[in-house]
């Protein structure tokens, strides 16, 4: 039996023992790739080092290729943002593994396990590895060129398959990694329903696909990215600026380190309380280190505008003006009407309001201060400041 045979046999056998794992694995194309160690995957294709298919039993290729489409149901090919290469795949592995290993695979010996990262993100588990936590990051001479995948060097520390960037060493505009991020949401939710139906979705990757069709990432999180992604400059995320890498930060090479002018509107209709304003400030401050020369049009909005502020680096103070109705659309149309264009728009407020404007040239960042399930904005993306 040939290499690339025991790899189709591998995959049709999840058909009728695992549902869930075989619709996405069978979404990935095969390929052949002796400089690998095991087998890899970045959300479009399924590496694999021939050698190592044939020396491991069937049971245990199941569990690998479990192992990969995981990675990709957890959508770490898109999610390392300038993480340290093999640590990300270490983190990786200890989050999806305990979930692997619950579903009846079969792991190599080597496999990463660490029942204290059980239930964790990979995010999470990243910042609690050992700072002397070493991968192998073994590059191979022999390496085939141009092709997909192997424009990042081998990061298997576990020896039960590696995952790899989306297009690694390509450009890749954000717009086509929201895109493919997307497809694959839909993907994973179809290859869960399809299981679930079968009675064969455990418990453990049901709240796993839950969470992550459903992130609970820090809203500071959410916002740093929000505006990184909206700066006023043309860049790809697949080339990260080396001053912030180190702090664990993926942040774009720009050309021109600008943010540009960004649009804080405050509902200021008595929902706001100090603290959390002093909460946005803090956020603020930190974009500013990073984009020192950016401005903020903060605006106090109720029923109708009641203030404006210009702030920047060296001036950061919110104070909330105003106390009647909320709406909307008066906030949108001041900018309007003093020609602002801002590159993004951020809006804080308890969500209490259903009176919106028509859908801006640009972006914008709804912040609910607590969870309003009645909130409904007709544009933009909604995060939740207190969960």
């Amino acid at each position: 039996m040939t290499p690339e045979k025991q790899m189709i046999r591998a995959r049709v056998g999840l058909i009728l023992s695992a549902p869930f794992f075989a619709s996405i694995a069978l979404r990935l194309k095969l390929i052949k790739d002796p400089s690998c160690e095991t087998l890899w995957t970045d959300s479009e294709y399924l590496g694999y080092n021939p050698e190592y298919v044939m020396n491991i039993s069937l049971d245990e290729l199941k569990g690998i290729i479990a192992h990969e489409v995981m990675h990709v149901a957890m959508l770490h090919p898109f999610r390392r943002m300038g993480r340290e290469h093999s640590r990300w795949n270490i983190a990786g592995d200890y989050a999806i593994n305990g979930i692997i290993e619950e579903a009846d695979f079969i792991l190599p010996a080597s496999r990463l396990r660490n029942p204290e990262y059980d239930g964790k993100e990979a995010e999470k588990i990243y910042s609690m590895l050992p700072d002397d936590t070493r991968g192998r990051a073994e590059s191979d001479s022999n390496k085939v060129q141009n092709q997909p995948g192997n424009n990042q060097q081998n990061q298997d520390p576990g020896r039960c398959g590696e995952v790899r960037d989306y297009k690694a060493g390509q450009t890749v505009s954000t717009a086509e990694i929201k895109q493919k991020i997307e497809e694959w949401k839909i993907k994973i939710q179809q290859a869960s329903n399809i299981a679930r139906s079968q009675g064969k979705l455990s418990d453990d990757i049901d709240r796993m696909i839950k969470e992550m069709l459903e992130p609970k990432l820090p809203w500071q999180e959410i916002l740093s990215r929000f505006l990184t992604e909206n700066a006023r400059n043309d860049y790809t995320w697949t080339m990260p600026n080396r001053r912030y890498t180190h702090l664990g930060l993926y942040l774009p090479e720009l050309k021109n380190p600008e943010l540009g002018q960004i649009a804080l509107l405050i509902d200021t209709s008595g929902s706001i309380s100090e603290r959390e304003l002093d909460e946005m400030a803090a956020e603020l401050r930190g974009i500013f280190q990073i984009f020192p020369d950016a401005e903020i049009q903060v605006l106090y909005v109720d029923s109708d505008v009641k203030g404006s502020q210009l702030i920047k680096a060296n001036d950061i103070k919110l104070e909330a003006r105003g106390g009647g109705g909320t709406n909307y659309k008066p906030g949108f149309e001041w900018l309007k009407e003093n020609d602002i264009a801002p590159v993004c728009a951020i809006y804080m407020t308890d969500g209490w309001c259903d009176r919106f404007p028509e859908e801006p040239d640009y972006p914008v960042l709804w912040i609910l201060t607590d969870k309003n399930d009645r909130f409904n904005a007709p544009f933009g993306e909604t995060i939740i400041m207190n969960r």
